[in-house]
């Protein structure tokens, strides 16, 4: 897929685990309460519902991710190691990133995945691998119009 003036490699399309249905969220702030020993105030985001999957054919490289619905580009990325990007920060939701100083992209885009599995559609993931991931990034997000990205003039 062609994304800018940049060829990316489809890598798979996310398959959340079976155990979670559209029933059953994930709800991992629940875990973390009782070792919220500093009071940290539950973010937004933490409250939203989850799920969990992990991509198969993710490599430890770095390199530029886009996440599509349709066809369409939602969401771009960068990442220092594109395996552990997914499948440890956006694949599995830490109780701890739900709270003041966790991770709030990892939280918006898993629920992104729960969201669009509950509706029925499915999100594929394309990389784009190299060293100069953070340029290829910022050129790319100041070009594509995504959906999920945060949009400011520090880019």
């Amino acid at each position: 897929m062609k994304i800018g003036k940049y060829e990316f490699d489809y890598i798979e399309t996310i398959e959340i685990k079976e155990k979670i249905t559209k029933e059953k969220p994930e709800h991992p702030a629940e875990r973390y309460k009782k070792k919220n020993k500093k009071n940290l105030p539950l973010l937004q985001e933490g409250l939203l519902d989850f799920c969990k999957f992990k991509l198969q054919n993710a490599k430890d490289v770095c390199g530029v991710y886009a996440w599509v619905i349709n066809d369409e580009v939602v969401y771009i990325g960068e990442t220092v190691n594109f395996k552990k990007r997914f499948n440890t920060g956006y694949g599995i939701i830490s109780p701890r990133n739900c709270f003041k100083g966790g991770q709030k992209t990892n939280c918006k885009m898993n629920n992104v995945v729960y969201e669009t599995y509950k509706n029925g559609q499915t999100i594929d993931i394309y990389f784009f691998k190299t060293p100069n991931y953070k340029t290829v990034e910022k050129e790319l997000l100041l070009s594509v119009d995504t959906r999920y990205n945060v949009k400011n003039n520090k880019r």
